[in-house]
């Protein structure tokens, strides 16, 4: 007697830069026991080729995807997943099915425990993701789960080398707190290096400056040369990453006021330099450090001028 296969049915909200390449991981490691959809209407052109480029499957509607989901991983901009996950537990309260809502993005602990509460405990795991997102013979990203159930989750993404995910605790808050404390390094040394460079641009030291850093601090230069061009086009989604750091200082009684300064960072360059439209995967300004700073440096010089005009 043939024994039957059993299959889980994943859904990414949203299928983006990230989203999807965590998909095209867990079909192509498990084809025969995995499904992973989505819900595409409203979304981007962008968003839609990228998942269509993953195989993941569009539902068409947040219904139909509850309907089939057995995990729920949403993985947007971090001002968005209030938003979204109001969304779906007003589904899945209604429903009373078994779906389990994952929410791996980037937000302070107190947020995920305000998000977790519109939930019941069996149906929602704390979650985040440090690294970039999985390539093959690139780059594997590192999970991180907490809750009740954070084992299940773990097991229905599935064994593969590109994903190593990690089982905290049964706390909510854990993953979502780990995350805040690895964009505090990654993202403030990145904000650092910015205002140091820029400001070496804007003072017509940066060639001194940056002879400085390859002498005395190579590590340091090899980081600003790869770290500033590589933020351009996130840098939208990092001022809320930002703000939500800030949170999570105030609350364990550290100032917010410096991770809202790097949010502030972030925020110029994504409003106030053509930095802030580019897209990851078709980058056209900004993509060496000397352009970048560049660009930057003469933002800063056309707001001076018009603040003196």
């Amino acid at each position: 007697m043939a024994m039957t296969t059993i299959v889980t049915t994943i859904a990414i909200i949203s299928p983006g830069d990230m989203g999807h390449a965590i998909g095209r991981v867990i079909l192509s490691n498990n084809p025969q026991t995995k499904r992973v959809i989505t819900n595409l209407n409203g979304r981007s052109e962008r968003t839609k080729a990228l998942s269509y480029s993953a195989g993941i499957i569009d539902t068409g509607s947040d219904e139909e995807l509850l309907r089939q989901a057995d995990i729920i991983l949403s993985i947007v901009s971090p001002s968005e997943a209030a938003a979204v996950a109001h969304r779906f537990s007003r589904h899945m309260s209604l429903n009373r099915g078994s779906t389990i809502y994952v929410d791996m993005n980037a937000i302070a602990p107190q947020t995920t425990c305000s998000i977790a509460s519109n939930f019941s405990e069996d149906c929602f795991v704390d979650g985040s993701i440090v690294g970039l997102p999985p390539r093959a013979n690139e780059y594997s990203p590192t999970i991180y789960l907490s809750g009740k159930h954070a084992q299940k989750v773990a097991l229905a993404i599935g064994d593969t080398s590109m994903l190593d995910i990690r089982v905290l605790g049964d706390e909510i808050g854990q993953a979502s707190g780990l995350k805040m404390c690895y964009g505090t390094m990654t993202k403030g040394i990145t904000a650092i290096a910015l205002h140091a460079c820029v400001a070496a641009r804007s003072l017509k030291l940066d060639g001194a400056f940056l002879d400085e850093l390859k002498r005395s601090m190579p590590h340091g230069f090899e980081m600003a040369n790869r770290l500033i061009p590589d933020m351009a086009p996130k840098a939208s989604r990092w001022v809320a990453e930002m703000e939500e750091i800030a949170k999570t200082n105030e609350e364990i009684g550290l100032t917010a006021e410096l991770f809202q300064a790097v949010a502030n960072t972030y925020r110029f360059v994504a409003e106030k330099t053509p930095l802030g439209n580019e897209i990851i995967e078709d980058r056209k300004r900004g993509t060496t450090l000397s352009d970048a700073l560049d660009i930057m440096a003469e933002c800063l010089d056309q707001k001076k001028q018009k603040l003196n005009d």
